[in-house]
């Protein structure tokens, strides 16, 4: 027997539902698709860009318009975020308005519902809200239909509302622009589910940096407050670090051809460079901020003990002369006291001018040595000598005024700052923060500290900021222990750390053929 074939209408039903059905699987696909990019996207202005593009897209929207709930509480407010238009370009700034019933997005944002209205300039005066025309008199544009939905997330909290405006069908003769159908009104609430999820990530991911962000500046304050002396060392050596970084991107050829740094990775080398120092704050104050050799008390007492040294040496001529039975003579006692003084201040200079953390010359060296067999009288009656091993020990520093044990004990900053960079659970494009920070004292000679790295096992990064380190340093304007040394000799000084090995000689290169250092010193 033959098939008996439905009639017209019956064929013509099951070809319509035959065609709902593929188109439902395409909008399914298509809805799949768009998730994908939302959920890739970190950035949220590059985020609410996206929305609009995709809705647009899917429902075949002229125009669209993107706002978000922003404060919290009574103080809740839309703000005007993102807009696009294929029919004209009109720059748009963002602005903020209180959230009312009265206005379209508003209703959205209080009640949750979905708004789909065919035609905007034909609402019903009794409907709580009303279309505000001043765009499209502003523009010479005409709103027909426009679909407005809230942004929820999966809690059901409204974080924005969605406006799609003028659904355009081609197939149209003379007015291509008709309403948005229930089916559109369904994709548009899905995707807005899709868009709230990603909105809702976008932003807690953007409280996440900000945390972030306060936690750095505030350990920030935290060193500089520990050492004042360096304040705004740790900002400029990170402007530099990112600067060098940056240069690394913009030259394609050399050793570092191959070498990009995203913008995820610019901000670990930030935070890396801002915290490099932090572990100061496990070195002792006196250590930490010293800019002598003795500390001021210490050679307070010492000085005094100077000035205690010559009344005795003084007394104990006039004690000899009166066992000697010799006559008062005031020329002979005034000669005795102008000598006596002048040996004082001859001591006192040198004393002080040893404790200057400056190069110490032989001949300080050798008269320091006159030093430790100099005596006084102990408050307790006892001969004691006026300078100790360990004061004489220090006076005898070389260069600077840390001895061997205080330097090491700075070094040991580099230390702290790991074992606490190592405690915080960064993410992951911050992972490296800590590894980074941990070897910008590390030297290409393996000369370094503190783990005397070779120059394969120096991460790029830190090869960078120990360039930006040594010439803030150098150039640094507040240091009151020394003055600031001018730009052209830092930069030879920098060169010639590259050619002994301490520092990596292609990055000093670019830090100087592409300025970096202007970032923070005037380049004139």
């Amino acid at each position: 027997m033959c098939p008996t074939w439905p009639g017209d209408d019956a064929a013509l039903a099951l070809i319509e539902a035959g065609y709902q059905r593929l188109r439902d699987r395409l909008n399914m696909e298509r809805l799949h698709e768009v998730g994908r990019a939302l959920a890739s996207e970190q950035d949220l202005d590059k985020l609410l860009e996206l929305i609009l593009v995709q809705a647009r897209q899917l429902l075949a929207a002229e125009a669209g318009s993107l706002y978000l709930v922003v404060g919290a509480g009574s103080s809740k407010e839309l703000l005007f975020a993102h807009t696009q238009n294929a029919k004209v370009n009109l720059p748009y700034h963002r602005y903020k308005m209180p959230i009312s019933k009265h206005s379209m997005a508003g209703f959205a944002a209080i009640t949750g519902e979905c708004l789909n209205i065919a035609d905007v300039y034909q609402i019903p005066e009794e409907a709580p809200y009303q279309f505000n025309d001043s765009f499209d008199r502003q523009a010479r544009y005409h709103t027909i239909s426009m679909l407005v939905v809230p942004l929820q997330d999966t809690e059901g909290e409204v974080l924005g509302v969605l406006q799609l405006i003028n659904r355009v069908d081609d197939d149209q003769d003379g007015q291509p622009v008709v309403p948005f159908l229930a089916e559109h009104q369904s994709l548009a609430e899905s995707l807005a589910g899709q868009a709230g999820v990603a909105v809702k990530n976008a932003n807690l991911r953007g409280e996440i940096e900000r945390l972030l962000e306060g936690f750095v500046n505030a350990s920030v304050l935290a060193i500089e407050q520990r050492d004042p002396v360096t304040r705004g060392h740790s900002s400029r050596v990170a402007v530099l670090t990112v600067g060098l970084a940056e240069a690394i991107n913009a030259t394609p050829n050399g050793p570092y051809g191959n070498v990009f740094f995203n913008e995820g990775q610019l901000r670990e080398i930030r935070y890396a460079s801002l915290l490099h120092d932090f572990g100061k704050v496990g070195v002792r104050e006196q250590v930490l901020v010293k800019s002598k050799k003795l500390e001021p008390a210490k050679l307070e007492i010492i000085l005094q003990r100077v000035r205690q040294r010559q009344a005795e040496q003084v007394l104990q001529t006039l004690r000899q002369d009166w066992e000697a039975g010799c006559c008062f003579d005031p020329e002979r006692w005034h000669q005795i006291a102008v000598a006596q003084e002048q040996e004082t201040q001859r001591l006192v200079a040198m004393i002080i001018q040893s404790n200057e953390p400056t190069v110490l010359t032989q001949d300080l060296a050798d008269g320091l040595g006159t030093l430790a067999g100099l005596r006084y009288t102990h408050w307790n009656g006892q001969p004691d000598t006026i300078l100790d091993a360990a004061d004489l020990s220090c006076l005898s520093i070389r260069r600077g005024s840390l001895s061997d044990a205080e330097r090491q004990e700075i070094e040991s900053h580099v230390t702290h700052t790991f074992r606490f960079l190592q405690q915080i659970p960064w993410t992951r494009d911050l992972v490296g923060v800590p590894d980074i920070a941990f070897a910008h004292h590390e030297r290409l000679n393996g000369r370094g500290y503190p783990r005397h790295l070779a120059d394969s096992e120096i991460p790029v990064q830190s090869k960078a900021m120990a360039i930006t380190d040594v010439f803030d340093a150098l150039t640094a304007q507040d240091r009151p222990y020394k003055a600031a040394v001018p730009l052209n000799k830092s930069l030879s000084i920098l060169e010639e750390e590259g050619k002994s090995g301490n520092l990596d000689a292609e990055l000093l290169k670019l830090f100087v053929v592409a300025k970096v250092f202007e970032r923070t010193v005037n380049g004139s």
